[in-house]
């Protein structure tokens, strides 16, 4: 690991910023088996200030920021059954986005909203596909759209 980069943390590493934020922790480590990464660090008036969670090979920040500056996030998460994760999130409270399906880019996908307003989008990857094909597929795919809209 280089000098300039913290030990134990991805080159990038998101930060949730929502109010509830040690809820939202409880969230992705009842659905996604999230651990702890240290002790958070909380404000002296006991809020938090800062916590930290790894999800397999990546970490994820939270804050409570003060009222108003609130960042909810989009995670893209590869789990290996985005089946059983979604059904566990709803189970839990999530609002279902979609339900995962099929995807023309080979991946097997669907999305969820926490309490919090961050949506978690789960994949299983299914296919591994050529540039090409993908393009293809996605203009397939537009067209599939515009005729089903008209």
């Amino acid at each position: 690991m280089p000098q300039w980069q913290s030990p134990n943390r991805s080159t990038v590493t998101p930060i949730i910023m929502v109010k509830d934020a040690i809820k939202t922790i409880e969230f992705v480590k009842d659905v996604f088996g999230a651990e702890l990464v240290g002790k958070p660090l909380m404000r002296g008036d006991g809020s938090l200030w800062n916590a930290e969670v790894r999800i397999g090979d990546t970490n994820i920040m939270f804050n409570a920021p003060p009222e108003g500056h609130e960042i909810p996030a989009f995670i893209y998460v590869h789990v290996p059954d985005a089946d059983a994760v979604f059904a566990n999130a709803v189970k839990r409270g999530a609002e279902p986005i979609m339900k995962p399906e099929e995807q023309f880019y080979g991946e097997y996908d669907g999305g969820f909203k926490d309490a919090q307003g961050n949506i978690w989008w789960v994949s299983t990857h299914r296919k591994v596909m050529p540039a090409g094909e993908i393009e293809a597929a996605a203009r397939a795919f537009e067209k599939r759209m515009e005729t089903r809209d008209e």
